[in-house]
């Protein structure tokens, strides 16, 4: 897969019946955001072994990526302006069956060999003829293989950041660390605009946003296309089909998401060491409005530890996102030291500290003492002893809080009495709507937009339904693009735990659909940005 700024080698169909002008609209609607972003996934169903997520690339051959591309681009263009013109002077009733032929959307395959196709297709070539389908947006067969390599081309540092369950990225993997601070809006307009490839290859804001034809606003394109902007979807009203769920499913270790967190959020990583001679030796420090300060070693309380079956979702985790896990964790109860500790009732507040001196994200000791039972600290995940990225040699697990709590290399546990309380994180508030972005938040895994499944066969997917500390209650499901929700009841749920569901179905006849699935909380909030899959049927 190349892997350049910009991308061109999938550019073959052609340039527009019509040239669009170019509006410069420098105020458009880019939605905020740029963090984690992810590869397009697989395409497969629900396959037995689960492909690990892939890793961001690396910088050079991104960059040569990108030269190659360009050296391909003028003869491409030039053959797909050759074929167009050609067809344009064909008789009305050759033309027809020409443009079906010319402007059929494209079917490309998958990492696993999957048919995928990312537009549907319509009798009137609107799709792809007309609006131009194939040429717009992030992604596809426009401008970037992966909004991953992209951010790694950026000219500062950027977290390297990846696809666990091979959900694909949108921009909406960037809402949550973009909304309000280093925006987007208007620095995403800077970089297209301001750029000589950008420029060659004809960009211009219709390259990156649909026109609402209710309010004329710009919106992006990636995100209107299948709601909003293409023809040939068929509906399917009140669908129906098979739906179970687990909270017991553990995700495979390669799969659990981690980024080393930096003061300055440029995701430097360092290189810790990992041996058995640093965990025999790791001290933590137990201190402030404790009756009994002390210091110990792991290997002091290991016939202490215990296992469970707990999750961990990112803070920002972005809506549809992957950030989220749900696996077998062992190590020791922070009650166990807390008891010893004799902690204050003067405390009000619990500060894990790592050894480089991270103490961002405190905790109100009555929130600790609600959750005490299943916070922990983790020594292992699923067997095996936590690696580097993951904060070896313990990390502090605080469901059902944020991610961003759960801090790694822990060697000072202060309990404290601070003046003001502490901020807790659970979801991310949408700063235009003051809705929240991602609780509850729903995904769909293993399977790619725009994947092809045989006509008459039962499709399966899977995903998860999480709200942080709120439990699920429900997970509905949309085939009308939101006009009717079946909704499928969850019962009483852990919190604890994520919501790991299955739905089975089988159109009743060929064509391109759009499902979406969002979740339903126990204090009665509802997904505001629904997770949703396109694909076709044949």
């Amino acid at each position: 897969m190349r892997q350049g700024y910009y991308k061109e080698g999938e550019r073959s169909m052609k340039k527009r019946l019509a040239t669009v002008a170019a509006v410069l609209c420098l105020t458009g609607a880019l939605a905020a955001g740029m963090a984690a972003c992810s590869t397009p996934s697989s395409g497969s169903t629900q396959p037995a072994d689960k492909p690990a997520a892939q890793q961001p690339a690396d910088d050079t051959a991104a960059k040569q990526g990108a030269e190659a591309d360009l050296k391909d681009d003028a003869a491409q263009q030039q053959a797909a302006t050759a074929e167009a013109d050609k067809l344009k002077m064909l008789p009305q009733d050759e033309k027809a069956a020409a443009a079906a032929e010319l402007y059929a959307p494209k079917v490309t395959k998958a990492a696993n060999g999957a048919d995928v196709q990312l537009i549907p297709a319509d009798p009137y070539m609107w799709n792809t003829a007309i609006l131009d389908g194939e040429n717009r947006g992030c992604l596809g067969s426009s401008c970037h293989d992966s909004l991953l390599d992209t951010n790694q081309l950026l000219p500062m540092p950027h977290p390297k950041l990846w696809n666990p369950y091979d959900v694909e990225a949108t921009t909406k993997f960037c809402y949550m660390c973009h909304s309000k601070a280093l925006f987007m809006q208007d620095s995403m307009h800077a970089i297209h605009m301001n750029s000589a490839e950008f420029a060659e290859k004809g960009g211009n804001c219709d390259s990156c946003h649909y026109i609402s034809p209710q309010t004329g606003e710009y919106l992006l394109w990636d995100l209107a296309k299948y709601n909003n902007a293409y023809m040939g979807i068929t509906p399917v009203p009140n669908v129906t089909g098979d739906f179970s769920f687990t909270q017991d499913s553990i995700t495979p270790t390669d799969q659990v998401f981690y980024y080393w967190e930096n003061a300055n959020h440029q995701g430097v990583t360092p290189d810790n060491d990992t041996s058995q001679a640093a965990y025999d030796s790791w001290e933590i420090a137990v201190g402030g409005e404790v009756e009994n300060p002390f210091t110990f070693k792991l290997t002091d309380f290991e016939d202490q530890m215990v296992e469970k079956v707990l999750k961990m979702d990112c803070q920002t985790n972005p809506p549809g996102g992957a950030y989220v896990a749900n696996v077998n964790v062992k190590g020791i109860p922070l009650s166990v030291i807390m008891e010893r500790a004799g902690v204050k009732d003067t405390a009000n507040t619990l500060h894990s500290v790592a050894d480089d001196g991270w103490d961002v994200y405190p905790v109100p000791l009555s929130t600790v003492n609600e959750y005490l039972d299943d916070i922990l600290l983790v020594t292992e995940i699923n067997g095996e002893p936590l690696g580097m990225l993951q904060g070896f040699p313990v990390q502090l697990w605080i469901p059902p809080l944020g991610g961003c709590h759960y801090t790694k290399r822990v060697v000072n546990l202060n309990f404290t009495n601070d003046a003001t309380e502490a901020r807790l994180f659970q979801g991310f508030t949408n700063p235009k709507t003051g809705e929240m972005f991602n609780k509850p938040n729903t995904a769909i895994f293993y399977t790619a937009q725009g994947t092809i499944f045989p006509a008459g066969q039962p499709i399966e997917l899977e995903g998860f339904a999480d709200a942080y500390d709120v439990p699920m209650t429900a997970v509905e499901i949309s085939m009308d693009k939101g006009a009717t929700w079946t909704t499928y009841d969850l019962g009483e749920t852990d919190v604890m735990r994520w919501v790991d569901w299955k739905f089975s179905f089988t159109p009743e006849k060929p064509g391109s659909y759009l499902i979406q699935v969002r979740g339903v909380a126990a204090d009665g909030s509802v997904s505001t940005d629904p997770s949703q899959l396109f694909f076709n049927v044949k």
